[in-house]
């Protein structure tokens, strides 16, 4: 007998699934998948979220942030030292220019673009490092100031303003393109208006969302009051000429898309640092009282004994002679002091000990919080090395060094660049700068003329031994150049082999062997081949001194680079002392 297929009854297949349903959107609460998503629980409830734009997420509490992030930066030392460590590491001194005007773009030889190149170099070193201040508008400081102020802005404001100027009234001035920095709080909508689609606190854009111009109060608005322009905005155009000189730069860091100001990286520090400055405050006044107040004197007899001998005016002159006497010699032990109460009166003061290692864990915990968010290492922002070997200091040296060359690239691509370009655009008007033969109009290519490279401070070195033969290593395998090994230490190559060409040419003049240092050592080594053993000690290299046995069975072998770091760098001596610890933090 054939079996009967039976139609199910409408809604029994649907059942199931509805139940299923219905279990997964309680086992989340209000039928969220992702347990992030939920409004309710025990770490969801009470945490609001709205999806707003970057400007609407950011502008209405721009002046808390940066306000809050001033006053830390001024009044706590770890902010303090943050921003210290951040701009001297990024700016230093100043950034020199080495120029590489692109002759393939120009269709020039490349001796000729290296000509023009040093020219160039030339030109700007005597404008930007010039005795009287060409470079700013204020005859205030040099290129290397004005960097440093760049930074700092862009540290604690996250973001930096400032004008390309023309200082037309100043005869005597070589050039007269000067740089004129500008307070972000200044960049706001005239007479307060609100923020629309063409203007954001001060930003006015197109309707491409490209800013055109900016909206600059003539003076801070909390100088209202000492001068009346602070009511007064002028409207500036981002481009001063129609040519596209540069003239209002707003660098910062674009974190969402339409974004129109920047947002500093102290804005998610701020509840860490009002909660670990409260915490230090509470401890150290603790300790404080603990330390001055040590305890109090009472007196045994108090008014009731008193009044069987004395009368109250009797018993008041006596506790004035009292007060008086303690007044004139208190008992004091050292810097703390024991008040002397008046009879009869007791005060009971309890005292907590301070448990000085677990605060010191704490406050460890909280600066590595804020050095990771503020995009420094905990040792440059504590200046505390007591727990760091050679390892642990250059796995934070590559994160931070990460860190501080996208700083640099954001002062170098919105604020050095433009500037640059508007300095060579006048540099080539006045003749001090022509193009050389065959070679385009200057605005016909502006990038192939302005290319090069900006040479900021020196990444440094924890271990010369081990890095600076790694450099040498990498040239020789032909990984590396020595134009980029020497800009990473904040050197032109080209300066650096005209300096030793120099000094081969000086030590040929005096009768004086050897050339490099390089060279030295190898000479070091085959002599100690040769002979059979190694040389005196006074005439070996420092790293040689910790790898004798080493550089005695190498011979003639060490000849490369490569062979140096092994022998030297990699010794079990060097590599002891570069990971010995205090023991205490073992």
């Amino acid at each position: 007998m054939a079996a009967t297929l039976r139609r199910p009854r409408p809604g029994r297949l649907m059942a199931a699934p509805a139940r299923a349903r219905s279990r997964a959107s309680t086992a989340t609460g209000e039928g969220q998948v992702y347990e992030g998503a939920r409004r309710g629980g025990t770490f969801m409830a009470g945490w609001p979220t709205r999806l707003q734009s970057a400007d609407r997420d950011y502008l209405p509490a721009r002046h808390g942030v940066v306000g809050r992030t001033r006053d830390i930066a001024r009044n706590d030392p770890i902010a303090a030292s943050g921003v210290s460590r951040k701009t001297n590491a990024a700016v230093g001194r100043g950034w020199r220019f080495s120029s590489k005007p692109n002759a393939r773009a120009l269709g020039i030889s490349p001796e000729a673009a290296r000509e023009l190149g040093q020219i160039i170099n030339t030109e700007w070193s005597i404008y930007a490092n010039s005795f009287d201040f060409l470079v700013d508008a204020e005859r205030q400081g040099g290129w290397g100031q004005l960097l440093r102020m760049a930074a700092n802005h862009l540290s604690k404001d996250g973001e930096g303003l400032a004008q390309v100027d023309y200082a037309d009234d100043d005869p005597s001035a070589r050039y007269k393109t000067c740089l004129r920095m500008i307070d972000p709080d200044r960049l706001s909508n005239p007479m307060g208006q609100p923020n629309s689609d063409t203007l954001r606190d001060g930003v006015e854009k197109n309707g491409r969302n490209v800013a055109i111009a900016y909206h600059i109060r003539e003076r801070h608005a909390a100088d209202i009051g000492i001068s009346d322009k602070g009511l007064k905005w002028t409207r500036h155009p981002r481009y001063s000429t129609t040519l596209g000189r540069p003239n209002i730069l707003h660098f910062f860091d674009r974190e969402r898309a339409g974004q129109s100001r920047g947002i500093s990286k102290f804005a998610s520090t701020l509840k860490a640092f009002r909660g670990f400055n409260r915490f230090t405050d509470a401890t150290i006044q603790a300790a404080t009282v603990n330390a001055l107040m040590l305890g109090f004197i009472k007196s045994n007899a108090g008014p009731s004994a008193l009044s069987e001998s004395f009368s109250f005016d009797q018993y008041t002159q006596y506790d004035g002679d009292r007060e008086q006497f303690y007044g004139k010699n208190p008992i004091t032990l050292g810097e703390s002091i024991l008040p002397v109460l008046a009879p009869g009166d007791e005060v009971n003061l309890q005292t907590a000990s301070k448990d000085v290692t677990s605060f010191e864990a704490f406050t460890r915990s909280i600066i590595r919080l804020i050095a990771a968010a503020l995009g420094v290492t905990y040792e440059e922002i504590s200046m505390d090395y007591s727990q760091t070997n050679y390892s642990s200091a250059r796995a934070a040296m590559v994160h931070a060094w990460a860190e501080i060359v996208s700083f640099m690239s954001i002062i170098e691509t919105q604020l050095v660049k433009p500037f640059f370009v508007a300095w060579l655009e006048e540099a080539f008007d006045s003749g001090y700068i022509t193009a050389p033969a065959g070679a385009p109009d200057f605005y016909e290519a502006i990038d192939a003329y302005a290319d090069g490279r900006w040479l900021g401070p020196g990444r440094g070195y924890i271990d010369p031994t081990k890095e600076i033969l790694a450099a040498a290593a990498r040239i020789e395998a032909g990984i590396s150049t020595l134009e980029k090994e020497c800009a990473e230490q904040g050197e032109d190559y080209e300066e650096v082999l005209d300096q030793l060409a120099h000094e081969s040419r000086m030590r040929a003049d005096r009768g004086l062997s050897g050339t490099t240092a390089a060279g030295s050592v190898e000479g070091v080594v085959e002599a100690g081949a040769s002979s059979g053993g190694t040389p005196p000690e006074d005439q070996r290299p420092e790293p040689a001194k910790s790898a004798t046995s080493v550089l005695a069975r190498a011979g003639t072998a060490m000849k490369s680079a490569l062979s140096r770091i092994a022998a030297f760098a990699n010794t079990p001596e060097h590599e002891a002392s570069l990971d010995q610890r205090p023991t205490s933090a073992r």
